[in-house]
């Protein structure tokens, strides 16, 4: 039997090409419960006007976690250092492009107005720019929640050996990922942009497509293109973009002469408070650029 250098990264396990039943099921039934709730309005507004009592008493911690909670920066935070997940990536990209396809048709087949509209500006304390329309479901929570099944569904496949998925796939990097997750959900309602309820289905179908990301087509083709130069070369030039539309804050934008350019207002996050930890996953950004580079240039030796 061939030597297996202590560097090389662990094969996975016989787990690798089973279905995560345990959260589907979990997700399914957060959705189904998301949906009953939306049926009793003041239950929901009840459990909304208790969490939303909170924003005011820090309003740059709710940006945060808010702004942490956006695709754009689950990609950064996610993928910066996974040069050698290539899976992660792949998986975690399926997911974007397939959840918020159908966020975005159950926007449009159910529509549902923000608290900001449907109680008034006086009766809710709105945190960063007021939203009033396509409240059903979380996107936030979607996403937040679509990252943890991702993780947990990496730290399945490779056990107890979270040298390759990193600090991340650790239990303590997955109870850390869990309790972001529930404090992006709670934000949403803490900045006055969502019902509990919208949360509890965007929560849900996370867990679904996180799931569903490991056995689903083509994120295997994915994954192979991302261990090849050319997909780790791609990653590097996407991750370039994604520095440059996370670090669109108010303050350079105005430094920078762009603030009364459409385009560029598109990129704000509605939240000025999170500023610093968009300066931050830039900066993580621009530090995931040089990894995937150097991977694509130990690729090409190899």
């Amino acid at each position: 039997m061939p030597a297996v250098s202590a560097s090389s990264p662990p094969s996975p396990s016989s787990q690798a090409v089973t279905m995560d039943w345990r959260l589907l099921v979990i997700g399914a039934i957060a959705a189904a419960a998301g949906l009953a709730l939306r049926a009793d309005a003041a239950l929901d507004q009840s459990l909304f006007d208790a969490v939303n009592a909170f924003g005011p008493s820090a309003p740059a911690t709710w940006s945060m976690l808010s702004v942490a909670g956006l695709a754009l920066s689950a990609w950064i935070y996610l993928t910066a250092f996974s040069q050698d997940v290539p899976e992660r990536a792949a998986q975690l990209l399926w997911g974007i492009v397939l959840g918020g396809l159908t966020a975005s048709w159950i926007k449009h087949h159910l529509p549902s107005p923000r608290p900001y509209l449907a109680l008034g500006a006086e009766h809710l304390n709105v945190v960063g720019a007021p939203l009033s329309a396509g409240s059903m479901p979380s996107g936030h929570s979607a996403m937040a929640f679509a990252m943890l099944a991702v993780l947990i569904a990496e730290r399945r496949r490779f056990g107890e050996r979270s040298a390759v998925g990193g600090f991340v796939t650790s239990g303590l990097g997955i109870a850390l990922v869990a309790l972001l997750a529930f404090g992006i959900a709670l934000s949403r309602l803490a900045v006055g942009a969502h019902w509990p309820a919208d949360t509890l289905v965007g929560g849900g179908l996370g867990l679904v497509f996180g799931s569903l990301a490991p056995h689903a087509w083509p994120v295997g083709a994915m994954t192979r293109l991302l261990a090849r130069p050319l997909g780790q070369r791609l990653m590097a030039a996407g991750l370039v973009a994604c520095a440059s539309c996370i670090a669109a804050t108010p303050a350079l934008l105005a430094a920078t002469g762009l603030a009364d350019r459409k385009w560029a207002r598109n990129l704000l996050t509605g939240y000025p408070l999170a500023a610093p930890l968009q300066v931050v996953l830039a900066v993580v950004a621009l530090i995931g650029v040089v990894r995937w580079w150097r991977a694509s240039r130990r690729t090409s030796v190899v």
